[in-house]
């Protein structure tokens, strides 16, 4: 399996985080032999896909997918199986980085999977998928996509507030005062809310909310044990702490870090990226 991390063009940077290339051109590989769960994430990810398709499942149903998509941001775990050979490549946008690129609201996309034709020009998004298939290396595949959002910039006005309230709870790990933030942008909670959830496609508190569990994800496996996480994160108890974390994770904290589902991937993409401003735990 080829697993590689990318920067973004210096164009790109402003409203990328990162790109992630995953590449398993056997036919029984690890993303078919077992699930592959995904995180709740405070991330817009685009997923490009050049091989054999995947398969979203849910509430035990299997759902075709196609080669590519948006997720917004995710409030629970996903799950997908791949049919076979197959290239995956992630594009992890900043705090609010998509709105440059689109004119559609954000939080339309908030635990859904658009694919990338619904939201820019068909023609375009299936001559860069067929590009994708004939590139032979995985810097080529890259450069493809790189290009193709480069040409999908828009100019437009930046909400520079509204980022910076998503900057400062990244920052703060999640344990912010809602209202405080409101005042600190010079605009009530209610005028706040509306246009973080437009910018940046899930309110300021979820938005927070899951912040702070992948912090705690972090801490723990940093050595941190329950009391100094509770501490750390700003939960009033352990009760809260592990209610909230199963609200995202969908089973406990002591479950959660028990179970290892997918050591590959957790090893490679949630090694911690000193370039990365994101620092968000994609897999279990």
């Amino acid at each position: 399996m080829l697993l590689q991390r990318f920067s973004p063009l210096p164009e790109l940077s402003p409203y990328i985080d990162s790109l992630l290339l995953q590449e398993d051109f056997n036919r029984t590989n690890f993303a078919n032999r077992n699930p592959v769960k995904v995180l709740p994430s405070a991330m817009t990810v685009i997923g490009i896909q050049y091989g054999q398709p995947m398969k979203r499942l849910e509430n035990d149903k299997v759902f075709e997918m196609g080669s590519s998509g948006l997720t917004g941001v995710q409030t629970s775990v996903k799950e997908y199986l791949s049919t076979g050979a197959i290239g995956t490549i992630i594009v992890q946008f900043k705090p609010g980085g998509l709105t440059p690129f689109t004119a559609y609201p954000i939080h339309e996309f908030q635990d859904a999977n658009t694919p990338l034709d619904l939201i820019f020009p068909s023609k375009e998004v299936h001559e860069m998928e067929e590009r994708l298939l004939y590139a032979t290396h995985a810097a080529d595949r890259v450069g493809i996509v790189q290009r193709f959002l480069v040409c999908r910039l828009r100019n437009n006005y930046e909400e520079h507030s509204i980022l910076y309230a998503a900057q400062h709870i990244m920052k703060r790990h999640g344990d912010v005062s809602i209202e405080r933030l409101a005042t600190q942008s010079y605009m009530s909670k209610r005028t706040l809310e509306r246009k973080f959830n437009a910018l940046i496609g899930a309110s300021p508190k979820h938005f927070a909310s899951i912040v702070r569990f992948q912090h705690a994800i972090r801490l723990h496996n940093a050595g941190n044990d329950y009391l100094d996480i509770v501490q750390a994160c700003g939960y009033s108890d352990h009760a809260h702490f592990a209610k909230s974390f199963k609200a995202f994770a969908g089973r406990t904290p002591a479950q959660f870090f028990n179970s290892e589902f997918q050591p590959e991937l957790k090893k490679s993409f949630n090694k911690s990226d000193a370039s990365s401003s994101t620092d968000q735990q994609l897999y279990f």
